[in-house]
């Protein structure tokens, strides 16, 4: 059994980039988490978690993902940032070197 108490009164945002398939993943992702005892943030709340399902089709999808990955974590200042799909891993090491 897992002690999900530290999830307790922990926010969660969502970004997808790309395809039908990544959309269904976050979607698991999030069912996951809910089940876990995290909720999904509301618009404007500081949220405790970010979770972006990356494409990598192009370079075009390339800048979306780190454009989006700057975004959030400006957005949400301290939030632990998972980096999911794709582009997480065909640029896991670059993703490593984003300062923020």
């Amino acid at each position: 059994m897992v002690d999900t108490a530290i999830f307790q009164d922990r926010t969660a945002v969502y970004y997808t980039l790309g395809c039908k398939l990544n959309f269904s993943e976050t979607s698991s992702i999030g069912t996951t988490l809910k089940a876990a005892g995290i909720r999904t943030a509301r618009k404007g709340e500081k949220a405790d978690i970010v979770v972006v399902n990356t494409c990598s089709v192009t370079e075009v999808a390339d800048k979306k993902c780190r454009q989006a990955i700057h975004r959030l974590t400006r957005e949400h200042p301290g939030a632990f940032v998972v980096v999911t799909g794709c582009y997480a891993q065909t640029a896991g090491e670059e993703l490593k070197a984003m300062p923020d």
